[in-house]
């Protein structure tokens, strides 16, 4: 690791230096710090249901595979021949009994045993086929069906690193009568030309959306007679969560009354049947954007989660999935569908809007006269709880202050 990036100085109370949005070496660290030894989110259990079925991956700058093995284990494997190195599929995913590298046709099975080596008596009496078995990530555990990868073994328990965060996908997935989503409907993509932190921060970001998507939300206006910008001063709540999580709670607003049409075809009643009539309410009334960090968004009133992977420096793609509620009538899920690809695909009415956002902030940032991003909206009215959270106005900047807080905690290991 280089030692000479100081990055002690880079985040400061309420402030961010431009250098980690621009400068390729802190980039470099930030895929060896946060995302390979870090735990990060890689796929939901729903997308490889059956054995043999397997997705590619990215952990940092390691490409992988998350894979369902015929016994129905989960693996984690990197996507990378034992051989010469190859990569054993450009397949995004599938469904195989077997990986053979085009190469030389070694052949590894879906939990990584090697089990084919042609012409192996080639290799003399000495060569261990048992030994060179696809790379496992050395931690793989999961939560209400997100399945999460470290590279590291040093990591904390999965539940300890989601901390209060956990309870918080647990409400978003009681959502579903049968307690579980699937997300099988498809993906969106987009990539932008601009640092992957602008996306984590825009998506816990309460301030901008009343500015940014103006238009869009004056075309909603017309449908549904909503105001932009009703909810600053209401309910609403930017929330710092431990270890860089953060969240926009919109609980008890007009945003979370418009969303809440889950009353049909008898779906409260199943949810009370499962919940409890208290519990199966709150479920209802919530409406939660949630960052898990570094890699993972989830967002219940849209119903969809999307997925971070950081390119370049200044080069990012995300990956956007809706998902279908399981037991929940079909009219719901279609209707979540529709607004995901209203918003957020290519052509959509939102994202294009932050995308623009993004790429402007980017070359902004090539002023190099001005030295510091702000971050320092409510930081004299966050109030910390108990329980690590940190809560402020819907328009404050709490969430990206936990953010960094987080990146400065990580990637001080740079100058060990």
């Amino acid at each position: 690791m280089n030692s000479s990036l100081n990055l002690d100085s880079r985040v400061q109370q309420g402030r961010v230096h431009r250098s980690v949005y621009v400068d390729p070496a802190i980039f470099e660290a930030e895929m060896e710090l946060i995302f390979e030894r870090g735990w990060v989110f890689v796929g939901h259990e729903s997308e490889v249901p059956a054995a043999g079925d397997f997705k590619a991956v990215q952990i940092g700058r390691q490409p992988a595979l998350l894979t369902r093995h015929t016994d129905g284990a989960l693996h984690v494997v990197l996507n990378r021949c034992m051989h010469r190195g190859a990569l054993l599929t450009r397949e995004q995913s599938g469904n195989t009994r077997a990986f053979r590298c085009l190469y030389h046709g070694w052949t590894f099975s879906t939990n990584g045993d090697l089990l084919v080596v042609p012409f192996a008596e080639g290799y003399g009496e000495g060569f261990d086929q048992g030994s060179l078995g696809l790379i496992h990530a050395a931690r793989v555990d999961s939560h209400r069906g997100f399945v999460f990868a470290s590279l590291s073994a040093a990591v904390p328990e999965l539940r300890t690193a989601l901390g209060p965060a956990a309870g918080i996908i647990d409400t978003i997935m009681d959502a579903a009568p049968e307690g579980a989503i699937k997300a099988n409907g498809g993906v969106q993509k987009y990539t932008y030309n601009a640092n992957w932190k602008l996306q984590a921060e825009n998506w816990v970001d309460g301030y901008h959306p009343t500015f940014t998507h103006q238009s869009a939300f004056a075309i909603v206006g017309k449908k549904t007679g909503a105001k932009p910008g009703s909810n600053q001063g209401s309910a609403a709540r930017a929330v710092g969560l431990p270890n860089g999580h953060a969240l926009l709670d919109y609980t008890g607003t007009s945003r979370a009354a418009l969303n809440s049409e889950k009353d049909a075809a008898g779906y409260r009643a199943a949810l009370e049947a499962r919940l409890g009539a208290d519990r199966a309410g709150k479920v209802l009334e919530s409406d939660l954007q949630i960052l898990l960090f570094p890699n993972l968004f989830i967002q219940s009133n849209a119903q969809h989660f999307r997925v971070l992977r950081p390119i370049a420096v200044d080069k990012t793609e995300v990956y956007a999935f809706p998902y279908r509620l399981c037991g929940a009538p079909d009219e719901i899920n279609d209707r979540m569908t529709t607004k995901l690809g209203w918003w957020a695909s290519a052509a959509g009415f939102g994202q294009p809007d932050d995308l623009e956002a993004f790429e402007r902030c980017q070359e902004g940032l090539k002023v190099s006269q001005a030295e510091w991003l702000l971050f320092s909206r409510g930081l004299q009215r966050e109030q910390t709880m108990g329980d690590g959270r940190v809560v402020g106005d819907i328009t404050d900047e709490v969430t990206h202050r936990g953010i960094y807080l987080e990146w400065a905690r990580r990637m001080a290991r740079a100058n060990d």
